[in-house]
């Protein structure tokens, strides 16, 4: 319980720093963008290339299981939300742009800090694992709302292709496979790199924070708090259970199906002319709620 609370607090404590320095006009909200794009095309793809470079490569078969578990808990996740919304009679954007943010979790700007503070480097390999599930749930999610809403099959496959995590996770397995040596210089600068990740996601957490948006579409972005947040991790218990899933693999699989929105969903809500606010608010809602919900989720794993 002390590891639990411990990563939470320092958790806390940075997203806080970050907030406090919006405040202080040290750094504005203008620059979440840049240091979201220094995370996204920098610091991330260097920790998941050490963490799979310098990594066991004899387990890496068996964590296959790991992205089809995400993609199942998403995916009925996102179905259940649709179906309440549908029954409910929302309009066709408000239900989209809600039932995306259920669907697509923050299982790496979130998931990798809380995995790596409470169950160390091992489960960060299994989170990376589970993550890709991620990045197929983005991409089937673009296929759906572009039959819906409009859009090129062309972009959605360069925005996929060029996702550097992925080509992090391509390169780290590959050249450990094959024990290529990338020398002593290029790892410390990766590793140091790689090591700036956390604090800077949550630093530009802190800095995205508007707690005057919180009125603004406050029912529905609690229900999607309510299916990602609680609905998702008893689906991914189940899951779990129905496929054997046990171990680190069991815990990673439960905690990562507990995170809160996935940035990448304002990405879909731009590209396709979602209701971008409403997808925000619910963004915003689920992350300050996880800090909630969290503690709860690590206690019980």
């Amino acid at each position: 319980m002390s590891a639990v609370l411990d990563t939470i607090i320092s958790i806390l404590v940075m997203v806080l720093l970050g907030y406090f320095l919006k405040r202080i006009k040290l750094l504005e909200f203008s620059d979440v963008g840049k240091l979201n794009n220094l995370v996204i095309y920098v610091a991330m793809p260097a920790m998941i290339f050490m963490a799979l470079y310098t990594s066991n490569i004899g387990f890496l078969p068996k964590l296959a299981v790991m992205p089809l578990l995400g993609i199942t808990t998403g995916t009925i996740t996102g179905i259940l939300a649709f179906t309440v919304l549908t029954i409910a009679k929302f309009s066709k954007i408000k239900k989209w742009s809600t039932v995306i943010t259920v669907t697509l979790g923050n299982t790496a700007f979130l998931g990798f800090p809380v995995i790596i503070g409470v169950l160390g480097q091992t489960g960060l390999i299994r989170a990376i694992f589970y993550d890709i599930a991620s990045l197929l749930t983005f991409l089937s999610l673009s296929i759906i709302l572009m039959i819906n809403f409009g859009g090129e099959l062309k972009e959605v496959i360069k925005k996929i292709i060029g996702f550097p995590t992925l080509w992090a996770v391509i390169l780290g397995i590959s050249l450990n496979f094959f024990s290529i040596p990338i020398g002593a210089v290029l790892t410390n600068v990766l590793t140091y790199i790689g090591q700036a990740t956390i604090p800077l996601v949550m630093i530009t957490l802190g800095l995205s924070l508007d707690f005057k948006s919180l009125t603004e579409n406050i029912k529905i972005a609690s229900f999607a708090s309510f299916f990602k947040l609680v609905v998702s991790p008893i689906i991914g218990f189940f899951v779990a259970l129905a496929i054997g899933l046990s171990g680190l693999e069991y815990h990673v699989a439960i905690i990562e199906a507990a995170m809160s929105s996935g940035m990448l969903n304002l990405v879909l809500a731009i590209t396709y002319d979602l209701d971008v606010k409403l997808t925000s608010n619910c963004l915003f809602i689920t992350i300050l709620f996880s800090f909630i919900t969290l503690p709860i989720i690590l206690t019980i794993v």
